[in-house]
């Protein structure tokens, strides 16, 4: 039986969650940055990345990230395409 351990991008994934949720949380970063309409602030929250998982490849990549509660996660994924998306995170991030 061939058994799959963990791969190398999901452990480096992990090590870049943590470091990047410490450098959050000296920033006072702890709610929705995003604040759509019917924002729930502090329901569900989820990294918001600029990128779709699979095209995340790198630190920075990882790293270009908001904080979004569960409605305004969606409509970042389900609303708008990938460049719409992409400006909207840039934008948070710009604005802290």
């Amino acid at each position: 039986m061939n058994k799959r351990g963990k791969s190398t991008r999901s452990t480096e994934r992990q090590k870049w969650h943590k470091e990047l949720l410490a450098e959050w949380q000296s920033k006072g970063i702890n709610s929705c940055e995003f604040n759509y309409d019917g924002c729930m602030q502090t329901f569900g929250q989820a990294l918001a990345h600029s990128k779709k998982r699979r095209f995340i490849t790198t630190k920075e990549d990882y790293w270009e990230v908001g904080l979004a509660c569960i409605k305004c996660h969606e409509k970042l994924d389900n609303v708008m395409n990938h460049e719409e998306m992409e400006a909207e995170v840039k934008r948070i991030i710009n604005e802290r």
